[in-house]
């Protein structure tokens, strides 16, 4: 009878054993499955470190004007390039007159370019495939400039497209030459023409000096110039200093003269020193392109170092809406930065103690402390160390492709673009097995 109760107690406990074995083991898969995180992708990114201005565009303006009667008809467009006597413009007697020439001079330019290929089809070795790769090359062309709004660059990449097809509809045999096309043109420039009464009544309006024409005033021309760059002080941007003048109407436009433009830019006396410490510089213009716009650093114009400054940067880049521009708030581009975008949530500090050999052959121990980020690689965390390259109010731009200088040790791998980054979790280390909330 002892022996059987013996028994009976033996096998109680075992049980009792193995249900608190399970429970364990149970509890550690719950806690394990049912801890909650969030994640986000590690993108690749680019950000600039930038200094937010109001910026005032310098240029030396001549105005161009026409006192008299009649219908302007600009001969160039916004922001391009012309030379001193050359014509901005013709003054018609009326409206269909200068409608009619624009088309007549359209007209001949078809019959120009369909002439010089008819001249050259003999000597045309281009292959199909070529004249394509030269087509979707310009397409993209006309794609970037309207981006930038080079609206006249686009307009000259189109005509060359309508080249490059015509050449090719030779190349392939569709057509065996262009006379009956050109003569189609000519017959309507020449109906045109009966009807166009000013052909040699027209009255030019002429560009006083080499530069970039604008059809528009806007009544601050020349109340800075270039040669006042270097004097113009805190203060000296202000409206009480800088008042618009009333445009004649005679006025009809006017030539930027010289390459170079200036934007003036007050800043604080910390981002003064920012710019002139700064290797390379660009603005930010979006009402100008779609890109930064490279320019340098010409002048810091300030009563002492730890004042108020203007800065004075210089350009070239000019297209309609660049030559239009006057006042405009943009951004001065220190640097930028391109790598893995990561929120400042998600990053950790970790004592990663690892063994190492000196240069004499001894192993020791050592500890450094690793910044880095959990990972989520299936239903495990891993932990992967990272470089900061740029800081931002709650993230940073990490680097993309670490270097062994770069890392703090071997025993920890590197965050890669699209890893997927544990922003919230608590109670995170390498190897824990998780499950992961949206």
């Amino acid at each position: 009878m002892e022996k059987d109760k013996t028994v009976i107690v033996k096998k109680v406990i075992v049980a009792a054993m193995t249900i608190l074995i399970i429970a364990y083991i149970i509890s550690v898969v719950l806690k394990a499955n049912f801890t909650q995180v969030k994640t986000e992708t590690a993108n690749i990114m680019t950000v600039s470190d930038a200094i937010p201005v109001s910026g005032y565009f310098i240029r030396d303006e001549h105005l161009v004007t026409y006192d008299g009667d009649g219908v302007i008809s600009y001969t160039v467009e916004d922001g391009s390039k012309i030379s001193k006597n050359e014509a901005t413009a013709y003054v018609y007697s009326n409206a269909e007159s200068a409608t009619d020439k624009r088309t007549i001079d359209k007209l001949e330019a078809q019959i120009t370019s369909l002439q010089q290929l008819d001249k050259t089809s003999d000597m045309i070795t281009a292959l199909p495939d070529d004249i394509d790769k030269n087509i979707n090359s310009l397409l993209s062309e006309v794609k970037l400039n309207t981006a930038d709004r080079n609206f006249t660059e686009a307009e000259k990449d189109t005509d060359d497209i309508l080249y490059n097809i015509n050449e090719r509809q030779l190349v392939t045999g569709k057509v065996n030459g262009f006379s009956e096309k050109i003569k189609q043109l000519q017959n309507q420039v020449n109906e045109l023409k009966k009807n166009y009464a000013d052909t040699k009544n027209s009255k030019a309006v002429k560009s006083p000096a080499t530069g970039y024409f604008v059809s528009s005033a806007d009544g601050y021309e020349n109340i800075y110039t270039t040669e006042d760059v270097e004097n113009i002080m805190p203060g000296d941007l202000s409206d009480d200093k800088i008042k618009k003048k009333s445009v004649d109407k005679e006025v009809i436009g006017k030539t930027i003269e010289g390459v170079y433009w200036y934007i003036a830019c007050e800043v604080s006396a910390d981002d003064a020193i920012r710019l002139k410490n700064a290797a390379e510089l660009s603005v930010d213009i979006p009402l100008v392109s779609s890109g930064n716009i490279g320019v340098e650093l010409y002048s810091v114009n300030q009563e002492t170092k730890t004042s108020d400054a203007v800065v004075i940067l210089k350009g070239d880049y000019m297209n309609s809406e660049m030559a239009g521009i006057r006042q405009e708030d943009i951004s001065i581009v220190l640097h930028t930065y391109k790598g893995i975008y990561v929120s400042k949530n998600a990053i950790h500090e970790e004592q990663i103690t690892e063994t190492v050999t000196d240069k004499n052959g001894k192993t020791k121990t050592e500890t450094n402390t690793v910044t880095g980020v959990y990972i989520m690689v299936g239903n495990e965390l891993q932990f992967k160390q990272i470089k900061v390259l740029y800081s931002g109010e709650d993230f940073v731009i990490c680097k993309q492709d670490m270097t062994d200088e770069d890392m703090v040790t071997d025993e920890v791998g590197i965050l890669k673009a699209y890893d997927d980054v544990i922003v919230e979790g608590a109670n995170l280390y390498d190897g824990k097995i998780i499950n992961r909330s949206s």
